[in-house]
């Protein structure tokens, strides 16, 4: 029989969760495995532009390995990322923390003062994104004040903090977050391309801090697989293992041998689509883990969010300078709105989504003759989004998030969106889900429009089938007191299965209304802060601000 590895943790999954918990748990002194489906990609390996598909999409099948995948649900569009450092490779960067509302959601404020419990680690969080304020405004920018101040909300207006490195002549210098133990960083060129990987090493993603000492410290960061199982163990071990993992190649096409590796405890970080993917397969399809909650793949959400914008006819501006989102403000008491933006040449989503400004009602077929009808009457507008060059300096997009709920649920099964193979299926909980406003954001589309001497444009799924966008899946495996309450407990340990954890955004109990990248981390921190040092471990002293563990 061949020798199979046993790991102290094995962690699938490589993004804000698995990352923060791989660093903690190696200072901690234990040993680490990280296993990720996607590439390792260093700062010149990302694509120069997203029409670069093969370096930027995830589509194994059409041998595309970048670093974004898309995925159509049923109501639903989702970006989601793939790759060594997980969502940070493709995020816009943007690290704030939501208001009081998420923090007193009635899914977990019964557990806990989560505001006290997470601030120290949001605070250390910070420290490890090395989270600024955006320095530069840009046109965009000041049309969206002229906004809010029209709207009177202007003193919501603020530049984004982010988790990006700032010099004044971006030339690269030694490690300036961790006393010269990190990488050497190069200051931000503000050339739009946080979202299609930055290459030139200002962005702050997480094989710049967390990962990058994880590996460093010795853990074992396994790329290009893809995890199938997790199957528990039965009596006492004498290696102490509780799990075996199986896994295999995410990249090969025909040749997929299984692969094994025995772990003490197994953490599941592959993001929400990732995680209750793998777990409900694992309950349902396996009956490897039949005992997790029938809690699990409920309550999933999104940050109930739009996309809308606006592009000149000529340019005026370059609209593709700056970060990926420079600033943010609140147009009412839910809703917050994002510019968003991409480098020069890199208009492929903007390319995809874009659709005439209009609001059709009805059938498919009624929706499908308004846009052909829309797009008689606007031949030109049509034109210059899809055809003309120079779209990203032209315009900019808006993003619109709300505190809303609009709740789901993930289960398994065949449908025609997955090609009739099994995989994933949401199905939306109408009575308690609120739709996105779409009537503000309209109404501040066409106010930037004006303001940017543009034309307001809406996105082709809205258009056609009423399906929204977004970036942001949250839930799935909320916290709870019990498995008649939730998935995991108040150690993100998932009920009935001892050293089985869930870290990522599918713990995140509410909808934030913002970028919720900080809110994971400060999550991932708490859950390693509740972990002892290993007995008899080589630990470390903890990296960051020091703080003062809540229970």
């Amino acid at each position: 029989m061949a020798h199979i590895d046993t790991y102290d943790y094995v962690i699938i999954g490589s993004g804000f969760g698995g990352s923060v918990s791989a660093m903690r748990l190696i200072e901690k002194g234990y040993n680490v495995l990280v296993l990720e489906r996607g590439k390792r990609f260093h700062d010149d390996d990302f694509p120069r532009t997203n029409w670069n598909i093969w370096r930027y999409l995830w589509a194994p099948l059409m041998r595309c390995f970048g670093i974004l995948q898309l995925s159509l649900f049923n109501g639903f569009f989702v970006f989601h990322s793939s790759g060594v450092g997980g969502g940070s490779l493709v995020y816009a960067g943007v690290l704030m923390e939501p208001d009081e509302s998420f923090f007193s959601a009635d899914s977990w404020n019964h557990l806990g003062d989560w505001r006290s419990i997470l601030a120290p680690h949001y605070a250390t969080a910070r420290h490890m994104l090395g989270v600024t304020r955006n320095p530069n405004l840009w046109p965009a920018d000041e049309a969206l004040r002229s906004i809010a101040r029209e709207i009177g909300y202007g003193e919501t207006f603020q530049p984004t903090e982010v988790g990006v490195f700032f010099n004044e002549n971006s030339q690269e210098v030694l490690d300036p977050y961790f006393d010269g133990q990190g990488p050497p960083r190069a200051g931000c060129n503000h050339c739009g391309g946080c979202m299609v990987g930055c290459r030139y090493n200002a962005k702050n993603t997480l094989v710049k801090n967390y990962l990058y000492f994880a590996e460093k410290w010795g853990a074992d960061v396994h790329a290009q697989v893809m995890v199938q199982d997790i199957q528990p163990l039965e009596g006492e071990q004498s290696d102490g293992a509780r799990y075996e993992v199986v896994y295999q190649s995410s990249t090969s096409w025909l040749w997929k041998p299984e692969l094994r590796v025995r772990a003490r405890n197994v953490i599941v970080s592959a993001g929400v689509l990732g995680t209750n993917d793998l777990l409900l397969k694992c309950k349902n399809e396996h009956k490897s883990l039949p005992n997790i909650s029938n809690h699990l793949g409920k309550t999933v959400r999104t940050n109930s969010e739009a996309f809308l914008g606006s592009f000149n006819p000529t340019e005026i501006v370059d609209h593709s300078k700056g970060l990926a989102i420079t600033s943010i403000f609140q147009a009412d008491e839910t809703t917050r709105i994002e510019p968003v933006r991409f480098s020069d040449g890199s208009s492929l989503i903007f390319w995809l989504i874009a659709a005439p400004f209009n609001r059709p009602s009805g059938s498919f077929p009624k929706r499908f003759a308004s846009l052909l009808l829309d797009i008689f009457k606007q031949p030109g507008m049509f034109y210059r989004v899809k055809f003309k060059p120079g779209l990203t300096r032209r315009g900019t997009a808006l993003m619109i998030m709300q505190t809303q709920n609009n709740l789901m649920r993930l289960h398994r099964g065949k449908s025609l969106l997955n090609m009739f193979k099994r995989g994933l299926i949401a199905e939306h909980d109408l009575d308690h889900t609120v739709p996105v406003n779409t009537d503000l954001g309209r109404s501040v589309t066409e106010k930037f429009a004006r303001e940017i001497k543009g034309e307001p444009v809406g996105t082709m799924l809205e258009s056609l089938f009423d399906v929204p966008a977004t970036a942001h899946m949250l839930g799935g495996c909320l916290i709870g007191r019990d498995s008649s309450e939730g998935v995991v407990d108040l150690d993100c340990q998932v009920f009935n299965y001892p050293g089985l954890y869930v870290i990522d955004g599918s713990i995140v109990p509410a909808n934030p209304g913002i970028n919720p990248s900080l809110t994971i981390t400060a999550l991932a921190e708490y859950a390693m802060s509740r972990v002892p040092l290993k007995p008899g471990g080589a630990s470390r002293e903890p990296l960051g601000p020091p703080f003062t563990d809540h229970d």
